[in-house]
Order: structure tokens, then C-alpha cells, then sequence
């Protein structure tokens, strides 16, 4: 088959989403392409474009099953299977390309690749979407090497969790099911602790995606900075932003630490569907604390903005509200 022809054949089936994990030409690139010359691009290339014919072959093989029309049960264990099939693919692709380089940089290329296609392969099948596995690409050497340290231990069963917990969703069995997802809870916080040497403000915001952000009160400050002259406005306007800002910090602080506990120490998700309502005194009194602070904070957050929109004049708030 010739290259174009895989290209073309491997977009359709990422695109279709029903096979996981999946390397393609931008992943490779990225990670392998720039660190090959000479005879060893000409075979990591090669190598990768006989992953790509596999990958194909595979899929026409479970699309035929696919035709078989099996029951919900079985084609969730289908799916299983294939993204099984399809991760020693890959594991054969990663181990292909390590035997061209023993060099410190081309493990780091490979650990890389297998970052980012095990940790996007992740998200097409979780039952407890709110927990985020980032990849974080920017990290030292030592880290990247720890991180992928811990996907080569872990994903299999971390797949595995997945996928039975998404089974036992189904089968109504909430005891089974939060049996899984303690041990996914478990194994993200050990996941955590790997990546938190690394994290800062922009990489929190996708590694806690339902954190309030206080859009309104950004908003309001922004549209002020933007038309207001005046500069005992501006002064007060900031001072109340700033005000807002630093314990809108610490409120989001209290909060994260609250479901890093219920993940970590407690094995559930508050923020996600998961297996049905916590069990357990600990587990209710923190539900209800974490709702507690998001109550506080969004009560906060229209305390500031009232505030700060009472600096305007009424001509300038009617400005800001047409707006």
C-alpha cells in the first residue's frame, strides 16, 4: 500500500474515533522526525509507515466483527480488546524505533511519542471525564523519563478500570463499579505527584477545567481598563479586582484540595458522574463541603461585580450592559 494511500486510511480511522490508541504522521513527526538524519530517518520512517499498515489491517478485522452486530456487552468488550490490540501495536511500533538509537535524546523522543498518544487515547473511553491526565510537555528529562516510567506500569490497568467501570455503569452495579474507580482515583493522584513540580496557573486551568474562573468579574474589569477615564474609577476598580483576585485564589485553592483528597485519599470523583453518590461519612462531609465553597465563591464573585459595576455612573453601567 502506498504511503498516501495509508495517510488517507489512517485519518478515516481516527477520525471515526473507534480505534484507540492511534499514532499518526503529526504525532511521529513531532516527536521522532526532528531527531532522525540520514539512514536512521529512512527507517524510523519505514518502521513507522509498516505501523501504519498494521493499524489498518487491524481495523478491517474488527470492523468485520463490528458487522456481526454483537449485544451492548460484548461490544463494549470488543472495544476492550481492539484498543488492546492496538496498544501492542504501538508497544511493538516504540520498541522497533528504540533499537535504532541508544542515545539519551531518542529515549526521550520515544517517551515522549508515548505520552502523548497513551494520554489522548485516554480520554476517548473514561467514565470519570472531570479527572484530567495532562500532558505536560515541557518537563525536564528526569520527569519525562518518571512519567513514562509510570504510563508503561500503569496504563494497562488503568485501561482495564476504565472500561469495567463503564461495564458495571451499565449493569446498574454501583459497588463493582466504584471498586474501579478507586483504583483509577488512586493511581491519577500517584500520576499527580509526578506531574506537580511542573504545573503553574495556565497548566492548572486544563488540569482543573471546572474551577471557577470568575469570567463576569474578568469581564467587568476589562470593560472598565478598556472605557472608563476617569482615574479614581480605574484606581477603585482595581483595587477591588485585586482584592477579588488574591481570595478568589485561595477559595480556588481550598476547593482543588478538596478533590484531590476525594480522588486520592477517599477513591471518587466529585466532579464526575462516576458510580453514583459517595459512600462513607468522609466522603458526604466532603461533597458537601466542596459544595459548600462553590456556593461561596460565586456568591463572591457577584459581591465583586456589583461592586465594581457600582463605580460606573448610570450612563456608563447602561454602556457596559448593551455591550
Amino acid at each position: 500500500m502506498s504511503i498516501g494511500l495509508i495517510l488517507v486510511a489512517i485519518v478515516s480511522i481516527s477520525g471515526s474515533g473507534t480505534m484507540q490508541p492511534i499514532c499518526t504522521q503529526e504525532d511521529f513527526q513531532l516527536s521522532i522526525g526532528n531527531s532522525t538524519q540520514g539512514d536512521t530517518a529512512f527507517i524510523a520512517q519505514a518502521v513507522f509507515d509498516d505501523y501504519l499498515e498494521q493499524l489498518i489491517t487491524l481495523e478491517q478485522e474488527y470492523s468485520r466483527e463490528d458487522d456481526m452486530d454483537p449485544p451492548p456487552a460484548g461490544d463494549l468488550m470488543q472495544q476492550l480488546s481492539k484498543e488492546q490490540a492496538s496498544d501492542d501495536l504501538f508497544d511493538t511500533l516504540l520498541s522497533s524505533l528504540a533499537a535504532l538509537n541508544e542515545g539519551p535524546q531518542w529515549k526521550i523522543s520515544i517517551a515522549n511519542l508515548r505520552r502523548t498518544v497513551l494520554l489522548r487515547a485516554r480520554e476517548a473511553k473514561n467514565p470519570w471525564q472531570g479527572v484530567v491526565w495532562l500532558d505536560i510537555s515541557n518537563m525536564p528529562a528526569d520527569a519525562v523519563v518518571r512519567v513514562d516510567l509510570f504510563l508503561q506500569n500503569n496504563i494497562d490497568e488503568d485501561r482495564t478500570d476504565r472500561y469495567y467501570g463503564i461495564a458495571m455503569q451499565t449493569l446498574g452495579d454501583s459497588e463493582k463499579c466504584r471498586t474501579f474507580e478507586k483504583q483509577a482515583m488512586q493511581r491519577w493522584g500517584t500520576f499527580l505527584k509526578l506531574i506537580t513540580p511542573y504545573l503553574n496557573e495556565k497548566i492548572i486551568v486544563h488540569l482543573y477545567p471546572q474551577i471557577d474562573r470568575g469570567k463576569h468579574v474578568h469581564r467587568v474589569k476589562d470593560w472598565i481598563t478598556t472605557h472608563i477615564q476617569d482615574e479614581d474609577t480605574l484606581a477603585s476598580a482595581r483595587q477591588q479586582f485585586k482584592l477579588w483576585n488574591s481570595l478568589h485564589e485561595k477559595l480556588n485553592q481550598t476547593i482543588v484540595e478538596l478533590v484531590v483528597r476525594a480522588r486520592s485519599e477517599l477513591g471518587f470523583d466529585p466532579w464526575s458522574r462516576g458510580c453514583g453518590q459517595p459512600v462513607g461519612s468522609l466522603a458526604y462531609k466532603l461533597k458537601n463541603e466542596l459544595l459548600q465553597k462553590s456556593a461561596e465563591i460565586q456568591e463572591f464573585n457577584n459581591t465583586t461585580t456589583r461592586l465594581i459595576l457600582d463605580l460606573l455612573t448610570q450612563k456608563q453601567r447602561q454602556q457596559f450592559e448593551e455591550e
